[in-house]
């Protein structure tokens, strides 16, 4: 049964240059960069009364919004594509939140910024350009919208002295409804053969990382089929083989018995029953359905034995509105129609997609 949740909102909170803190680059999509909040020169405030947020303590330092601890920064990117925040919020309140128990979301609290604070970040943004620092070549020069007077806090899901984390996007749960009877591939994996294929991928450039496993694995339950799919995931933040073993032996037993997925799979069915071929790409229901196709699964896995009291944390986040503007409908479609009259789904490709790549439950049966 989905959590209620309260309709009272306290006053907006705002972010300027004079608020004091910093911000610290953590990751980015194409749409969005991630910060982190750390405290400049003061003390995160405990009262609850909001009002009383941006004085100053008995020593003169001043206070910090309480709302603020424990979460990142999302701000939008200036790119045309994407979708301003107000608006996707609103979507996300009204068609994502409903569907799901508050403790599986990654909380969103909507914040105003000042065009002086997002330079503030492009700032830190561009620090991060410099050789052998974070920022993936391939993002630089995009900079944060100065236009967008909205960000988003966000429950912080990264690793601390007691858990490990890591992330990855579940996708497609369920076949495509699109796809011919008969299919070897799903569509995430049809569109992986596609991919390397056409970039001319061999099977020494493959290494196993966090998108190399199947996502119908993820729903079946069976314990077998989800072990070699938990490895490549976790093994992107956890790093060392005997540690991965580790996390795998302490996570299978919640994956396996994990009703999030089945629900997030459902959903996925339920919103989109006909496939992006016949259903007009601008129904509410679809672009939710798109939303739940490419949202992120965000895990902290304690570093303690759970039988100790250690709680796995999972929730759900990056569920933003995809709309079929910027020429992302004529894609979606494109895409389907490819994988379909180039047999990716059938893996009846004139090019035999390389081996190496897990295997498709679709093709294990």
């Amino acid at each position: 049964m989905v959590a209620t949740r309260s309709k009272e909102r306290p006053r907006i909170l705002i972010l300027d240059q004079d608020t004091p803190v910093r911000v610290r680059y953590h990751a980015e999509g194409a749409a969005n960069v991630v910060f982190i909040i750390t405290s400049s020169r003061g003390v995160v405030s405990e009262d609850d009364d909001y009002g009383a947020v941006g004085s100053t303590t008995e020593d003169g330092i001043p206070r910090i919004d309480v709302r603020l601890k424990g979460k990142l920064l999302r701000l939008r990117k200036d790119v045309p594509s994407v979708t301003p925040v107000v608006d996707s919020h609103r979507h996300y309140e009204n068609h994502i939140e409903p569907l799901f128990p508050a403790e599986s979301l990654v909380e969103q609290l909507v914040c105003n910024i000042t065009p002086a604070f997002v330079r503030k970040c492009n700032m830190a943004l561009r620090m991060e350009e410099e050789p052998l620092m974070k920022r993936p070549k391939k993002r630089h020069g995009v900079n944060l919208s100065e236009t967008e007077s909205h960000g988003l806090l966000i429950t912080d899901m990264t690793c601390d002295d007691k858990h490990a984390s890591t992330e990855f996007k579940p996708k497609w749960l369920a076949q495509s409804p699109s796809a011919p009877p008969g299919s070897k591939r799903c569509r995430t994996c049809a569109l992986r053969a596609m991919r390397d294929v056409k970039s001319n991928a061999k099977l020494a450039t493959f290494r196993r990382d966090s998108a190399d496993f199947c996502p119908l694995t993820l729903v079946s339950g069976d314990k077998d089929l989800i072990r070699p799919s938990l490895e490549p995931i976790l093994l992107k933040s956890i790093g060392a083989p005997l540690d991965i073993l580790k996390f795998v032996d302490l996570t299978l037993p919640y994956f396996q018995n994990l009703h999030l997925f089945r629900l997030l799979r459902d959903l996925q069915v339920q919103k989109d029953p006909q496939g992006v071929l016949e259903v007009d790409s601008s129904n509410v229901d679809f672009m939710t359905a798109m939303a739940l196709r490419d949202c992120t699964f965000f895990l902290k896995i304690p570093n303690q034995d759970e039988k100790e009291g250690a709680r796995i944390e999972a929730r759900l986040g990056d569920l933003d509105l995809k709309t079929p503007d910027g020429g992302k409908g004529d894609y979606w479609m494109e895409t389907e129609q490819q994988l379909i009259d180039e047999g990716w789904y059938t893996a009846t490709e004139k090019t035999p997609a390389p081996k190496g790549r897990c295997v498709c439950l679709l093709s294990r049966k």
